[in-house]
């Protein structure tokens, strides 16, 4: 009844006045999503408590994600929820400026921004158009589009981002989480997580150098090793023919050496007597050992007797 005599007496516009009723609506459902938000959050740390008891860290981890999302969602209710008392406190200012004052840019735009991002409370979706019909279209789309100078504070922005947690914050849930309960928290992912993008870059060029090292430092085979199993290619037949000669004869040889010193280390007496027999054969005689031959006039003389 009040707020419809003031409208009768010019106090205040249509507008502000169901601005001020949705604002009332809104910070009511507040308080029952806030309600539905917290046992939803109570459960999601009651799934990452059972699994680090069981040992589960990497599900435990993946379930984090949901603790942080309860988490942000029950920060930015409150911070909406003091945008709205403010703004119904404020209705007057709102009604006596045709642009948005510099106190109230920061909820207005706030609350702006959360109506296409929290669907908990559809009030804001007609706030948002009461506000535009305001103070004007483009001060909701710079709201919106976040443009640089619409007020609105970051910490809403990040908290409302729809992208993945980081691993550091996921982590420090699993920390806080099995401190409190008392639970050992083992992580097997390192604590500092590298774009894997950037750790290929930065790792290419030692993954060469160590490659050119261990070049380095490994000897090489030799270029007849490496000849010998090598496919070769002839000229002629005459070619082939000279080479398959040269590797019977190679091949000879290496055996003809190999029966050699087969006998050498087996110490075979046989073959010692055999080959000292041999060399006392190929000994040249001495002269002593030679007969004296006669001078021709003797064998004349005894031919004549």
């Amino acid at each position: 009844m009040g707020r419809t005599l003031d409208v009768l007496l010019g106090r205040t516009t249509k507008q502000t006045a169901r601005l001020k009723s949705l604002l009332g609506l809104a910070t009511k459902r507040i308080a029952v999503a806030r309600a539905h938000r917290q046992v939803r959050l109570a459960q999601a740390r009651g799934d990452v408590e059972q699994l680090l008891r069981l040992g589960h860290p990497d599900r435990a981890l993946a379930r984090a994600e949901q603790v942080l999302r309860e988490q942000n969602m029950l920060d930015v209710l409150d911070t909406l929820d003091s945008y709205c008392t403010l703004l119904a406190d404020r209705a007057a200012l709102v009604d006596a400026q045709r642009e948005c004052p510099d106190e109230l840019r920061e909820a207005a735009a706030g609350l702006v921004y959360a109506a296409a991002r929290v669907g908990d409370l559809p009030e804001l979706q007609e706030v948002r158009a009461l506000l535009a019909a305001k103070f004007g279209r483009g001060f909701v789309a710079a709201a919106a589009e976040l443009r640089s100078g619409c007020g609105i504070n970051a910490k809403v922005v990040q908290k409302l981002s729809t992208k993945q947690p980081s691993l550091e914050s996921r982590q420090m849930v699993l920390l806080e989480i099995g401190a409190e309960k008392e639970i050992p928290v083992r992580l097997h992912n390192a604590s500092y997580h590298q774009d894997p993008v950037i750790s290929d870059k930065v790792s290419a060029p030692r993954a060469n150098d160590q490659k050119d090292q261990r070049r380095r430092d490994t000897p090489r085979a030799d270029d007849d090793d490496v000849s010998a199993h090598a496919p070769r290619t002839f000229k002629d037949v005459e070619a082939a023919a000279q080479a398959a000669f040269e590797s019977a004869a190679t091949a000879a040889a290496a055996a003809k050496a190999a029966i050699e010193l087969s006998r050498a280390g087996s110490g075979d007496p046989k073959d010692d007597k055999h080959r000292r027999t041999q060399g006392d054969d190929e000994v040249p005689h001495r002269r002593e050992d030679l007969p004296r031959s006669r001078p021709a006039s003797v064998r004349t003389n005894r031919g004549g007797l």
